[in-house]
């Protein structure tokens, strides 16, 4: 089914949204000349209208010939790129032939093995093959036209979909497989047909048919709770809150396009912060906040009385608080847990979601004299969370600041209605 594009004149460009997605040019007889992806349409297609450019230089007779171009907004600049390789593939336009250097483009291919490997291959090793390459290779997508890009990409997909590029037979499971990012292909923990079925999750991402896949895995969720699987439930649960919580930023920094000028200021649907507060030990309570596309939403915020320690106890409290929150399936995960505190309170944290079987990041900040500290506390080898740290620190600050009021506003109305009972 054709997607449905909005059509604009070459000369309302400026009306493009600032958001992610793929951009079509025709000429004016109509035909397709060039497809691309963008972080901004706006900017991306702004960008080829100036000759200051070096890309812009490189396409000036595609500009010229320009009379109209359609546009697909997407949730994510991942899938701008995966709907860039479908469209050419596809159309074929003559301007992204012509533009290409001299290495071949990559495609991403699932090979005919009992359990299909997941790997990249060069089109014109597609080409050698022949007549067999439909044997080698059943499944491919492409043409991809940066390498840095979709190696990128395809790491990001394994923490959606733990795809396998082993052959079994090992003993011990394999590197990724101890990451959680290769389901035990190696050792064969995962029988075919099981692992077939996160393929056919993958494929249908990969087609762009993203709708058909978030109702196959809430479907699938559902039988598994009435199963009683509730294992499976859970992973196809954090399946589904991954898929639909996408962070591209590592995308975004390696595109050449402009990023979007409102990213700095609704970056991600929902944060929750936390924080404890006692009066020299005692009368320990804990806050949630929640800020949704940077903005505090106070109906989502949750107080918690603690009922373990009656000692100052910052990361039991912790531990207590987030094993209480989590037992609310029917509240909705963040995309990042924020602590005010420092290593202790972010590896108690991290602990309980590990016990839960939750990957979603943890970011603190430590205390510091007037609680002007800013040092952040989080697992700096997630380039992609370093990046939008540095980027939003001020959102952070934000919701550090309103869980300590919170917290503290909820600790002195406990201790006033003590003082008044007494």
């Amino acid at each position: 089914m054709r997607l449905q594009r909005p059509h604009i004149a070459v000369q309302n460009r400026a009306s493009l949204p600032d958001t992610p997605g793929v951009y079509l040019f025709y000429d004016a007889a109509g035909n397709l000349m060039y497809v691309g992806k963008a972080t901004s349409l706006k900017s991306r297609v702004a960008s080829y209208f100036h000759t200051s450019t070096a890309f812009a230089r490189a396409i000036e007779e595609v500009t010229a010939d320009i009379t109209h171009i359609e546009y697909v907004e997407t949730p994510t600049v991942l899938e701008a790129l995966i709907m860039e390789a479908n469209l050419i593939r596809a159309h074929k336009p003559p301007y992204n032939v012509l533009l290409k250097d001299d290495k071949s483009f990559l495609w991403i291919c699932f090979t005919a093995d009992e359990y299909p490997r997941v790997v990249l291959v060069r089109g014109k090793e597609l080409d050698d093959l022949g007549a067999t390459v439909d044997k080698i290779y059943p499944q491919r997508w492409g043409p991809f036209l940066g390498a840095k890009l979709v190696r990128t990409a395809l790491e990001m997909m394994r923490r959606i979909f733990p795809w396998s590029d082993c052959v079994p037979g090992r003993t011990r499971p394999c590197f990724n497989a101890q990451l959680g990012r290769c389901p035990g292909v190696c050792t064969r923990a995962i029988s075919a047909p099981a692992y077939k079925i996160i393929l056919r999750r993958m494929k249908l991402f990969l087609n762009g048919d993203r709708t058909t896949l978030e109702k196959q895995i809430l479907r699938d969720m559902k039988i598994a709770a009435r199963a009683e699987q509730f294992e499976e439930a859970a992973i196809l649960r954090n399946q589904l809150f991954s898929l639909q919580h996408i962070q591209d930023i590592a995308l975004i920094n390696r595109d050449d396009d402009a990023p979007p000028r409102n990213l700095a200021v609704n970056p991600f649907k929902r944060i929750e912060g936390y924080d404890i507060s006692h009066l020299s030990g005692t009368g320990m309570v804990a806050s949630m906040v929640v800020f949704n596309k940077g903005e505090a939403d106070k109906s989502e915020y949750r107080k918690f009385e603690i009922r373990e320690f009656t000692k100052s106890n910052d990361t039991g409290a912790l531990r207590e608080t987030l094993t209480r929150r989590l037992k609310h399936t029917e509240w909705p995960l963040p995309e990042i847990f924020f602590i005010d505190g420092g290593e202790g309170q972010v590896n108690a944290v991290v602990k309980v979601l590990k016990e839960y079987g939750i990957t979603i990041p943890v970011v603190g900040i430590a205390k510091g004299a007037l609680r002007k500290n800013v040092r952040y506390v989080f697992d700096r080898r997630n380039v992609a969370l370093d990046r939008a740290i540095r980027l939003y620190g001020h959102i952070f600050v934000k919701v550090r600041n309103e869980a300590h009021r919170f917290a503290i506003t909820y600790q002195r109305k406990k201790r006033n209605m003590r003082d008044f009972g007494s």
